[in-house]
């Protein structure tokens, strides 16, 4: 089941609490899924059971909590043991949904974009955790919400939130600095200081998980149409984007299971 946060604070960074149980688990079409590089932030919290996690030459299984703030390259997930878990989807801005609840940089999480939950949190994760796994299930929303409010601090919200709400980061750049005003320099700074990456590097990443989404789901093999409705150059430009994030081609992506594909799409 999908379910949005009640409180403001958390709405604003947080799209949905995605609480899965076992037979939610075992009704998806495969249980080995990758991941690729995005600029959603996630975070899975497990409940019951464990996962084995391949990523950047590590193999390790376990039952820890996981946040994804930034992947840098491909990730293989096998939830084939795994009962019972929540997934936290924060809002697809980067690591600036994630630093009004975390006390770091944009430097330190980009460094550490993938660690486990309560090496970000401390040791409050743990005690959520634990406290998660006997609750109520009508209470788990509430609770999780409680949660993030308590770690909620407002001076860390910067530009880029503050420009999510008045222009759409969907918009090219040209639109974006002349709704703003700025040059692309200053855009460049706080893109930066506030998603760890550059504005063209983020907008690339949010075409790039636009056209994964609707080629996982589709099964669309005209490469033509996703040359046209997201303004790649050509047939040859978009290929190559897609081997450049994923390592495959789109003729290989179209067979292969990957999260977001099952990811719900909720906003």
């Amino acid at each position: 089941m999908v379910y949005e946060p009640q409180l403001s604070e958390v709405q604003k960074h947080i799209d949905h609490y995605w609480i899965l149980s076992a037979s939610d688990l075992l009704a998806l079409n495969s249980t080995q899924m990758f991941a690729y590089p995005g600029i959603t932030p996630d975070m899975i919290i497990v409940l019951d059971g464990h996962y084995s996690l391949s990523y950047q030459g590590k193999n390790f299984r376990s039952n820890r909590g996981l946040l994804f703030s930034f992947i840098h390259e491909k990730v293989h997930i096998d939830f084939s043991s795994l009962k019972r878990c929540i997934v936290v989807k924060f809002k697809s801005r980067a690591i600036s949904s994630l630093k009004p609840f975390i006390r770091a940089c944009a430097d330190t999480i980009m460094r550490n974009s993938v660690a486990f939950t309560e090496d970000v949190f401390g040791f409050g994760m743990q005690r959520l955790n634990d406290y998660l796994k006997a609750c109520d299930p009508k209470l788990l929303v509430s609770e999780l919400d409680s949660w993030f409010a308590q770690r909620y601090r407002k001076e860390d919200e910067g530009f880029i939130v503050e420009m999510s709400q008045e222009v759409s980061m969907d918009c090219d750049l040209s639109t974006i600095m002349h709704a703003t005003g700025y040059s692309y320099s200053t855009l460049e700074r706080y893109f930066k200081k506030e998603t760890g990456l550059t504005p063209k590097a983020f907008q690339t990443l949010q075409r790039f998980k636009k056209v994964l989404r609707e080629l996982s789901t589709t099964k669309n093999h005209d490469w033509q149409h996703y040359v046209l409705q997201h303004g790649y150059y050509d047939q040859s430009h978009f290929i190559k984007e897609m081997k450049r994030f994923t390592g495959h081609s789109p003729s290989v992506l179209v067979q292969m299971p990957s999260f977001i594909e099952l990811r719900p799409h909720y906003s």
